[in-house]
């Protein structure tokens, strides 16, 4: 195309729509108003004592819900194609501010909007302009299903005979193309030769999918349909045959759209919708005047819940820009209350498996260090995955609230600060947790100034935690941890890292305790000294014999009675330092407190004394992109391994996860794994009540 085509394009999509509007807007003011007029009158002389204020407002609220669902079809079909992972919200917002171009200065702008917007998260334009066409197609299905239902009624409405033919010789087209897979496949063909698209490159859209695509958009055009019907009733219309008129709004709202697509230069299609609407219409309002006049009155209507849902989206935008760090916490809530919800439903079937809260990545199994309670060391494969897999991993899994790194030694990676940056770009985590040996002192202050920078760019009101493992005093620490030296250098780490704090608020520093048969005796003392540490938080877990490390068979595992004696003495250090805490830290303090309770039981007892959530609101992956439900059943559990042809989300809601969440949930395995226990608290009811108990009132 010539500079000079490509310039007069240019002016015409964007000057064109809007001077044929004009124009049809003079023309009803000067030439069909004053000729319409008195009908006008005359109908609502008639039908005055018979509008509703009730119906109308019942038909905005169900233009409301029906504007809700429109832009779930569009986002399944990016699900459908394997689009990298998007943020739910923001596709949303794209649809709703993008819709609004119909308007000014006309539908190709809209379509531009929304393959910008997918071609600014990195996605070729193959799959942008198929998304958009397989949503217009499926539309378009939706609407021969519901001509389908209508059709039969037309005669009640008075419709004219060539209206009548016409509509059901596009339904039976229709039903022709859902049905005739070679000439899906022979327009395909060629629409993909026209715009130079490889369509072979585009993964296969299963029969599942079409049916969620239609069935959301038949949801969203009837509750359109039913607003158009209450409008006229609002505005008076009495049908004889109310379930006639039903029909024919059923058939009037989509079938106008249609005829109104194939108008682009015309914004938003208005008055050839309202032409339309009020010829299929006119039998029930008394002529086909009126009853375009009313279909207008609805269109201001329309347009108001369109700008309404645009109008958020920008305030959303705005808001984001000037309050990041509220944003994202108020961000993090409803996220957090709507995988809960979703996660106690996956597990009785009801509900499919949402986004994990809590994803624990092991991003090498490399280390420094060679403890008595693990042996990851000896097993280094070689095999971590690279960045690029790593970006498409974190898009395919979406937003989660922790995000905790493991190995090995994480600080190990030369790369971990892009990881996090990544994490933080993709699923947005409110709390970012990496544990270390405190080997490399330097590189883990360098790394984590590093770090804290990228969360400021990527996420601002993230937490990180940092927490150096601390498992004894002097000699006993480097004894179990097999490095001389390593208690040293764990007391320069917590220095420096306190030193951070000075000049980043959103740095929490913590150390941890493995309790093991190694020091189980000498627990009361490293409390003790903990104290003297100046650290945030202090936790301790208990030692576990995991797949994951490798160390099956070991006992370092205490027993039940010992370990319960020791938690005795811990839980009640907790309890002190609650009464000097605010809210939220007593909460998840108050957690820990029910936790220590819930090891003793299953150390006792061998077994899930709560129901674990483990593959549902918790998900381990491996260095090597295996898939787990958690780092106990490891490789015995994995689910599937993340490739180049295969993401998160297939594996995620896999036969086999489906599988193994069924044996978690017969009770077949049971660990007091600390990561998954504060998850579980959460969606036992009689656990967390306990727990928000002891935090207000600051004793068990």
């Amino acid at each position: 195309m010539t500079a000079d085509r490509r310039r007069f394009f240019h002016l015409l999509t964007t000057w064109g729509g809007v001077i044929l509007l004009l124009f049809a807007i003079a023309y009803f003011a000067l030439v069909a108003w004053p000729k319409w007029e008195p009908e006008l009158h005359r109908f609502w002389e008639d039908s005055r004592d018979s509008a509703s204020l009730p119906m109308i407002i019942l038909s905005f609220l169900s233009l409301l819900t029906g504007y809700y669902f429109a832009p779930a079809p569009w986002r399944k079909i990016l699900d459908a194609l394997k689009v990298p992972r998007l943020d739910k919200g923001e596709v949303r917002r794209n649809w709703y501010m993008t819709q609004m171009g119909q308007y000014i200065p006309g539908k190709l702008w809209m379509v531009v909007g929304r393959i910008t917007f997918l071609r600014a998260n990195g996605i070729g334009p193959v799959k942008a302009i198929t998304a958009f066409i397989l949503e217009n197609i499926y539309m378009m299905v939706a609407l021969t299903i519901m001509a389908i239902v209508a059709l039969p009624f037309l005669g009640m409405a008075n419709v004219p005979l060539p209206v009548v033919m016409a509509l059901w010789i596009s339904a039976l087209l229709g039903i022709l193309m859902l049905f005739a897979p070679r000439i899906q496949k022979f327009l395909a063909f060629r629409l993909s030769r026209r715009l130079n698209m490889d369509i072979d490159s585009l993964p296969h859209i299963s029969h599942k999918h079409q049916a969620v695509f239609i069935g959301y958009h038949l949801l969203s055009w009837t509750l359109r349909s039913m607003a158009l019907y209450l409008w006229f009733r609002g505005f008076g219309v009495q049908p004889a045959h109310p379930f006639a008129m039903i029909a024919v709004c059923l058939l009037a709202g989509p079938v106008s759209w249609f005829i109104a697509l194939v108008m682009v230069f015309i914004p938003g299609g208005i008055g050839i919708r309202e032409g339309v609407q009020g010829l299929l219409l006119s039998g029930f309002a008394g002529g086909v005047q009126v009853a375009t006049v009313i279909a207008l009155g609805q269109r201001l209507l329309l347009m108001l819940v369109e700008g309404l849902y645009a109008l958020q989206g920008i305030v959303y935008g705005a808001l984001r820009r000037k309050y990041p760090k509220i944003m994202n916490h108020i961000e993090q809530v409803f996220h957090l209350a709507g995988s809960v919800i979703r996660s106690k439903l996956a597990m009785y079937g009801i509900s499919k498996a949402p986004n994990p809260i809590n994803v624990t990545f092991s991003v090498t199994r490399r280390c420094q260090s060679r403890c008595k309670t693990c042996f990851i060391w000896e097993h280094d494969s070689c095999d971590d995955m690279d960045l690029r897999t790593i970006e498409r991993l974190f898009r395919s899994i979406g937003w989660t609230y922790f995000f905790n790194v493991s190995g090995g030694e994480p600080f190990l990676r030369d790369d971990l600060p892009e990881i996090i940056a990544l994490a933080c770009r993709f699923m947005t985590p409110a709390v970012i947790h990496i544990p270390t040996n405190a080997i490399a002192v330097d590189r883990v202050i360098n790394m984590t100034v590093a770090i804290l920078k990228v969360i400021d760019r990527e996420a601002p009101g993230s937490v990180l935690t940092i927490k150096p493992s601390f498992d004894g005093i002097g000699e006993l620490h480097d004894e179990i941890r097999g490095v001389p030296g390593n208690f040293q250098r764990l007391l320069e780490t917590l220095e420096r890292l306190r030193e951070l704090q000075s000049r980043h608020d959103n740095l929490h520093v913590g150390v941890g305790t493995v309790i093991s048969r190694f020091n189980a005796d000498r627990l009361n003392e490293i409390i003790e000294y903990s104290k003297g540490l100046g650290v945030d938080s202090y936790i301790n877990e208990i030692a576990e014999e995991r797949e994951e490390f490798f160390n099956i068979g070991s006992g370092i595992t205490p027993d039940g009675d010992s370990y319960g004696r020791i938690m005795e003495v811990f839980k009640k250090s907790v309890l002190e330092k609650m009464k000097d805490m605010k809210l939220l830290p007593r909460i998840t303090t108050a957690l820990r407190v029910v936790y220590y309770d819930l090891v003793v039981r299953i150390l006792n007892e061998q077994r899930q004394v709560i129901p674990c959530s483990a593959g549902l609101m918790n998900v381990h992956i491996n260095s090597d992109g295996g898939i787990w439900p958690c780092a106990v059943l490891a490789y015995n559990g994995q689910m599937g391994k993340v490739d180049e042809n295969t993401d998160f989300r297939e594996i995620w809601n896999s036969k086999e996860a489906k599988k193994i969440r069924k044996s978690i949930r017969r009770r077949e395995c049971h660990c007091p794994l600390a990561n998954q226990a504060y998850s579980n608290i959460l969606l036992h009811p009689r656990s967390l009540f306990k727990a928000i108990w002891i935090a207000f009132r600051g004793r068990t």
